[in-house]
């Protein structure tokens, strides 16, 4: 599969775009299970999406994604042949929508950084992103932090991650006028499956809408996808029942029909809707990179079977019904 490919005039980086997501790892008990996924995934591909916000709300949870990658690598001695994905700067508070503090500061995202630098066991991450935007902070503020992460080694490339086009064109347009480090990718909620900040309940997420699209195509701007299988509901609707937060989130007349035609194109290619979906973004004109949210072996094995799919243009569309 064609990579990703990050550049800064420095520095270059080939990233895949089935990334494997480590926002499922919520038990520390289980890292036996966790490092045979890992290692499954690694017979072929390399990049991985961590953050050190991830399942922090949940009792004894703190720190798992970052720490079980992080023990990973260095167990298996493979730091330098893995790209490692990290954010920083998640809001304290925003999972109990109360008393909600934004952290984009200075102080906070090194905070963030250096720990994750830590829990990790590495002297650098290959990407960091900010977790959410404070859009009453200023372009100005914010962008000369993430410049001074790479200027100290700390990361290689620097990106956001649910940010309008809005801010994101503030941002290119700054950093080209000040000589600053770029931003080389930004993640959004992006899938087959169309949803909005409302249906997440959750204001601070940017879902990909055709407006942002868009934007993103003619930019050139790289996007992570994190949902990217609409948590498996394109398999799920033709043959499980929905979880209530599914149906909030993914059920739509919309989606209905994509489903259906993803159905269909499954059949054709022999595969699961759910690869369908992920063939939808690996495919796509908008260069994505997809982030697998695999509990288990059976959904890992299934996921990466999108790799030996190539859908045309033509295909694309017709899974989104134009």
């Amino acid at each position: 599969m064609i990579k990703i490919k990050l550049s800064n005039g420095r520095d270059h980086l080939d990233m895949d775009k089935l990334v494997f997501g480590t926002g499922s790892f919520t038990d520390y008990s289980s890292e036996e299970q966790y490092f045979a996924l890992m290692d499954k995934y690694c017979k072929a591909f390399r990049t991985f999406d961590t953050a050190r916000s991830y399942n922090e709300w949940l009792p004894g949870s703190e720190n798992i994604s970052e720490y079980m990658l992080g023990k990973w690598m260095s167990t298996r001695k493979n730091r330098k042949n893995t790209i490692v994905v990290t954010k920083g700067g998640f809001p304290k508070n925003l999972k109990l929508k109360k008393d909600v503090v934004k952290r984009i500061n200075k102080e906070d995202l090194t905070y963030d950084l250096d720990l994750s630098l830590k829990t990790l066991d590495t002297d650098y991450v290959d990407v960091f992103l900010l977790h959410r935007d404070d859009e009453d902070k200023k372009i100005e503020e914010i962008m000369p932090i993430l410049n001074d992460f790479v200027k100290q080694g700390k990361a290689r490339f620097t990106g956001v991650s649910n940010w309008s086009c809005k801010r994101l064109s503030e941002a290119v347009e700054f950093t080209e006028k000040e000589s600053m480090e770029p931003l080389a990718i930004s993640q959004c909620y992006f899938s087959l499956a169309s949803s909005n900040p409302a249906r997440f309940e959750d204001e601070t997420i940017v879902c990909i809408n055709d407006d942002e699209y868009v934007w993103y195509e003619k930019n050139k701007m790289p996007l992570m996808a994190f949902t990217s299988q609409a948590k498996g509901f394109f398999s799920k609707y033709c043959m499980a029942p929905l979880t209530q937060k599914e149906i909030t989130r993914f059920l739509s007349q919309e989606n209905i029909e994509r489903a259906k035609r993803a159905m269909l194109l499954a059949d054709e290619y022999s595969v699961s809707p759910t690869c369908i979906a992920l063939a939808y973004l690996t495919n796509n004109k908008v260069q994505t990179a997809a982030i697998l949210g695999c509990r288990n072996m059976e959904q890992l094995d299934d996921s990466l079977k999108a790799d030996d799919i190539l859908l045309s243009d033509a295909q694309i569309d017709w899974l989104k019904g134009l």
